[in-house]
């Protein structure tokens, strides 16, 4: 099991290029590759967008991605060697044209600012190579922590789970004795009201059974006890288990009202409330759930 949750980075460098890669993920229904690559690189979107689906199956992937020389890493100023160079070719313009050709402070920031935005063009195949190397190498780092998450994740749900296991349980207990608490309250009921029925009379007998059949929820405790034993074995699955999970506890969520809506005793109903309130958590979790 994997979390949708993950965060990766790396930084590679070689012949004057550097390329530094962040990628992160969040809970998506569907899987979305979202990144921007300079106008060199724009033609390679669609090979990142495939090594991403090679790892994940869901989520929003978010690419940070920055390619420069080498040359720029300080901050974007250009070398000694640079400005030495570009100031030797303007003493010879001027010496040719027989201007006065004086080295200050604003000529130096002028020089800086023309290096600076100076494009000297990007190795493209250099960037490319270090591009899919940056992002394997950040994607790598990203499923492993979206593993770790989902295991913090499986974790949680299987004593969640295992709660409202418990719960059914209780529920499957307290069910009978609601017919027998019915018979009771009816009886008690009708010698109230001065009325000296027989509990062996036909009446009463349809009239509890009447009430029987509409607060049995065997069939629905049945169905709660095999989707609940789907969702143990689905969390055991490496592959991406998140819809599968988030249907299957649609159909809980169903027997689970169905339920409550069925019971005519107060212990049931508290049973019944607390088993949504636990499948309410689940729901939560499983949103995160690759």
């Amino acid at each position: 099991m994997k979390s949708m949750t993950g965060f990766g980075r790396c930084e590679v460098a070689e012949d004057g290029v550097v390329v530094s890669l962040r990628v992160s993920s969040v809970n998506r229904k569907n899987l979305e590759v979202m990144c921007s690559l300079p106008k060199e690189l724009q033609q390679l979107e669609r090979q990142v967008q495939d090594r991403v689906r090679k790892v994940a199956a869901r989520g929003r992937f978010q690419f940070s991605l920055e390619v420069r020389q080498d040359g720029a890493a300080n901050g974007g100023l250009p070398s000694d060697e640079q400005v030495d160079a570009a100031l030797t070719r303007l003493k010879g313009i001027a010496e040719r044209h027989g201007a006065a050709f004086e080295v200050n402070a604003d000529l130096l920031v002028q020089v800086s600012r023309l290096l600076e935005h100076e494009d000297a063009g990007l190795p493209e195949k250099t960037a490319e190579t270090l591009l899919f190397r940056a992002v394997d190498t950040a994607l790598e780092e990203l499923v492993a922590m979206r593993e770790r998450e989902g295991a913090a994740l499986k974790s949680d749900l299987e004593t969640r789970r295992g709660n409202l296991v418990t719960l059914v349980e209780q529920v499957k207990e307290q069910a009978p004795g609601m017919v027998d608490k019915y018979r009771e309250n009816l009886l008690a009921r009708l010698e109230q009201g001065g009325l000296e029925l027989d509990v062996n009379d036909d009446r009463v007998l349809r009239e509890i059974a009447l009430f029987a059949d509409r607060c049995d929820i065997s069939e629905e405790i049945t169905r709660l006890e095999s989707h609940l034993e789907q969702f143990a074995q689905l969390i055991e699955k490496e592959e991406a288990i998140g819809r599968p999970l988030e249907f299957l506890l649609q159909e809980v969520g169903r027997e689970i009202n169905t339920s409550g809506s069925k019971a005519s005793s107060i212990e049931v109903s508290r049973l019944v409330l607390e088993m949504k309130n636990e499948l309410e958590r689940i729901r939560e979790q499983v949103a995160n759930v690759e």
